[in-house]
């Protein structure tokens, strides 16, 4: 395969994606919300059979996309909106990849080799050599997922503004080594190492689609239509299509994980999650189960989480278990799931002592 790929004729990756998550692919831009704001986006999938819309979003900001999601879902009341971000560029990714060995210190050798980079290396071309030649596949993937995605070179520059604002800038520059710039570099080095780019859309509730992730053979399987079955399997090897089929027991292991302790609440989070768009599927860990109190009691009996006197808890090998997903895009659900549900519990809470007072 011709490393020297652009964007333009690589086959966009939005319609498979769609089709897997069982909605049909639009091609769209943008699209304006009740605000009469207009967002960019990169894809729409419609699911009138469950009234599903899956927006794309072009947004560099997971709270913009967040907001994104509150505005549509104000314009399409009848329809239940779910917001995809993909992000093209994760400097801790890369990082990781090209300067920490599996054991997670730092690798000297690399650093050894920073030194012999030329701070002008004239062109693009060149650039990309040397960064390649010192760095190795991790730069060269980098630099083929950034060309080959469809978001705008705005998108990239201000998603790395952000990566690198969200780094402890005045504690790298409060001791006495800020005069060392090779210290300087491990540190920042350091800092990304530590980073999880991927956070703060999950928090916002949203669905990251992490596409710098994606190997050649990823980008050809997503190109084309003809293999949805192992595109569906791809989203869920990288956490992505549990965001929108969550597996029954892994939803009340993250809604407990995320302090919703009580089976009525943990119910209520499953409600929610309906209601919200995410369709509630299979176990992924548990024989099936007919419903969520049986399912309850195969997690106590499997010793996955345990019981105490008021609420309920995950035991070692369930928070083993949670180490794994929770910080993958699939989160993203229990986030705001649990969010949601604490917010009506303590509502309804409020209205139970203010009956008592009266």
């Amino acid at each position: 395969m011709n490393d020297e790929i652009d964007a333009v004729d690589k086959p966009p990756i939005w319609e498979a994606f769609c089709t897997a998550l069982g909605a049909e692919y639009r091609e769209a831009t943008e699209i304006v919300g009740a605000s009469g704001l207009v967002h960019p986006i990169q894809a729409l999938g419609i699911d009138e059979t469950k009234n599903r819309l899956i927006v794309v979003s072009g947004d560099y900001n997971p709270r913009i996309a967040a907001m994104l999601r509150v505005d549509i879902q104000q314009t399409l009341p009848n329809m239940r909106v779910l917001v995809a971000r993909p992000m093209a560029l994760d400097l801790a990714h890369t990082a990781r990849k090209a300067f920490f060995l599996p054991n997670g210190s730092l690798d000297a050798a690399k650093l050894v080799s920073v030194a012999s980079l030329n701070s002008s290396p004239g062109t693009e071309e060149a650039m990309k050599e040397q960064l390649v030649g010192v760095f190795g596949e991790p730069a060269s993937k980098m630099w083929r997922n950034a060309q080959r995605s469809t978001l705008p070179t705005s998108n990239h520059m201000f998603n790395l503004i952000e990566q690198f604002q969200a780094l402890d800038w005045d504690n790298m520059f409060s001791g006495d080594e800020t005069s060392d710039l090779s210290q300087l570099f491990i540190n920042v080095l350091t800092q990304f190492s530590m980073t999880d780019t991927l956070a703060a859309d999950r928090e916002h509730g949203i669905c990251p689609v992490p596409t710098y992730e994606l190997s050649e053979s990823d980008w050809d399987l997503f190109g084309t239509t003809k293999n949805i079955e192992e595109v569906q399997s791809r989203l869920k090897d990288l956490q992505i299509y549990q965001y929108f089929f969550p597996p029954a027991d892994s939803l009340a292991l993250g809604l407990i994980d995320r302090g919703t302790t009580n089976q009525t609440a943990i119910g209520t989070g499953f409600d929610l999650t309906a209601a919200q768009g995410h369709e509630v599927s299979k176990n992924s860990i548990l024989e099936e189960t007919l419903g969520i109190n049986e399912m309850m009691e195969a997690l106590k009996s499997k010793g996955y989480i345990m019981e105490g006197e008021f609420t309920m808890e995950l035991t070692e090998e369930g928070k083993t278990v949670r180490k794994t997903v929770n910080i993958r895009p699939s989160e993203g659900l229990i986030a705001r799931i649990s969010k949601i549900v604490s917010l009506k519990m303590d509502l309804n809470l409020k209205d139970i002592l203010g009956s008592k007072g009266q």
